[in-house]
């Protein structure tokens, strides 16, 4: 019985964890780096962060920019949470909280996508992992994975990856880094 009760926590364990990873299947792509900001503080101005401002870096020709978020359920910091992101371009999409396990995850999924996606994908995710280092600062993983629709949609969001989206990625979480480490600095004074 003890056995089977073991079992049982360690699956329960395993999916509750798994929640906000992206399938293997999906098409995907990973980005790093390193922030000068203890993980529990990094979190917690995370959420600080203007989704908004954020986008402001860069000039991608097949990415609109975010002109605003609208709250469609709760206020975006937990499980459940969604809000409607704006487009440039008058399009929008729902963004919904799909794992929230402070201070190690944090993931989110793109559905009602009314840009060109919707051709070629589902839906979207994007996943957010935290690690602490020894020197009081946090490694940031994120990961964003597109559900395609057939092997031909495959191909073109390698694509749309290769020549964009892997570059938006990274100025995004350079950004990111700078404004949390500011924050973190204004914090200290």
């Amino acid at each position: 019985m003890k056995s089977l009760i073991k079992i049982l926590f360690i699956t329960v364990m395993a999916t509750t964890t798994a929640v906000g990873q992206i399938p293997q299947k999906w098409v995907q792509h990973t980005v790093e780096d390193t922030i000068n900001v203890p993980i529990e503080i990094y979190w917690d101005l995370s959420f600080k962060l203007n989704l908004e401002e954020l986008e402001s870096v860069g000039n991608y020709k097949d990415l609109p920019k975010i002109v605003k978020t609208t709250p469609v359920n709760g206020d975006f910091s937990q499980v459940g949470h969604s809000r409607r992101v704006h487009f440039n371009n008058g399009k929008t999409l729902l963004e919904s909280i799909i794992e929230c396990q402070k201070p190690s995850s944090f993931a989110y999924e793109l559905t009602e996508v009314e840009l060109d996606l919707k051709k070629v994908a589902k839906r979207a995710r994007g996943h957010f992992s935290t690690y602490p280092l020894p020197d009081g600062r946090t490694r940031v993983v994120w990961t964003y994975g597109f559900d395609q629709k057939n092997f031909i949609c495959k191909w073109l969001i390698k694509r749309y990856i290769k020549s964009t989206h892997r570059f938006w990625m990274k100025d995004t979480l350079t950004e990111m880094k700078r404004q949390i480490e500011d924050l973190y600095k204004a914090q200290q004074k």
